[in-house]
């Protein structure tokens, strides 16, 4: 706080004797700064007030979620576990055969159709073996 421009002020007052309007009115500017000076100074106080609140209770609402994070993860794993394993299963499956049309027409047309589908089973059965063994590899 600027509390020089004050004093200045008081004396000035106290004192008067012959003073020209020009005195008056830079005493009136110092007057003027000392109490923007006073309310620019408390407002900034303020802010950094707020905004450390602000920035606190932030991080300690990432802490708290951080903490809780494990938690839900269980809760929610033996929550779906509870569901899957005591409820029935349902009726609705997907059928991922190839139907009998098909396989009359593409039997017709390639002689070795079976062998040529259990040839693409092994091989994405063997894509699968190596992936998994690379990632093995690698932990």
């Amino acid at each position: 706080m600027e509390w020089g421009y004050l004093s200045e002020f008081w004396e000035a007052i106290t004192q008067v004797g012959d003073y020209t309007i020009a005195f008056f009115e830079s005493i009136g500017n110092a007057v003027a700064g000392a109490i923007g000076g006073l309310f620019s100074n408390l407002i900034h106080h303020f802010y950094d007030v707020f905004y450390f609140a602000t920035w606190f209770f932030e991080n300690l609402i990432d802490l708290i979620t951080s903490i809780f994070t494990p938690l839900t993860w269980i809760f929610n794993f033996l929550k779906g576990f509870k569901v899957g394993v005591f409820s029935t299963p349902t009726t609705e499956t997907i059928d991922w055969t190839i139907s009998e049309n098909i396989l009359e027409v593409f039997s017709d047309v390639f002689p070795y159709w079976n062998y040529f589908l259990w040839s693409i089973g092994a091989g994405f059965g063997i894509l699968v073996i190596f992936f998994v063994l690379k990632r093995l590899n690698q932990i």
